[in-house]
């Protein structure tokens, strides 16, 4: 049994190095992979600033027609807002007068009907004549 460890210390001792040396490849390896991700990671960040600018000016050059539709929305509002207002009024106005333009509507209709019964009373004193060929090339 002695001898196994002893073969086995003799072993690692020669194994050690060896590991120590593949363990020190993989580091750098990883360090050197590193360095290159943070260097890309820079470069990434970089054309973010440069994309963020462009949205920015865009966003700028993008205010004046939103201004403009803000504008017309808000008349847009107040032309319908008084919209309902003169329907209120003229809803009110119509409830408070309804006798007085019953009888204003039963004037003008009764003025219709009476210009209407003339027409019809009115005698034809001279025919009609209807046009022929000769009254359009006038000869």
């Amino acid at each position: 049994m002695d001898a196994f460890l002893i073969a086995s210390g003799d072993l690692a001792s020669l194994l050690l190095p060896i590991a120590g040396l593949v363990a020190l490849i993989c580091l750098i390896v990883f360090l050197i992979r590193l360095t290159k991700l943070l260097k890309q990671i820079g470069d990434t960040l970089g054309k973010t600033h440069t994309t963020i600018d462009l949205v920015d000016q865009s966003i700028t050059k993008l205010q004046s027609p939103l201004d403009t539709v803000v504008k017309v929305s808000g008349g847009v509002d107040r032309t319908y807002d008084a919209g309902v207002k003169a329907m209120g009024d003229m809803k009110d106005y119509v409830v408070k007068n309804k006798d007085a333009i019953k009888e204003k509507a039963g004037a003008v209709i009764e003025k219709t009907e009476a210009a209407i019964e003339k027409v019809k009373n009115v005698k034809k004193e001279t025919p009609v004549k209807q046009p022929g060929p000769e009254d359009i090339i006038g000869e």
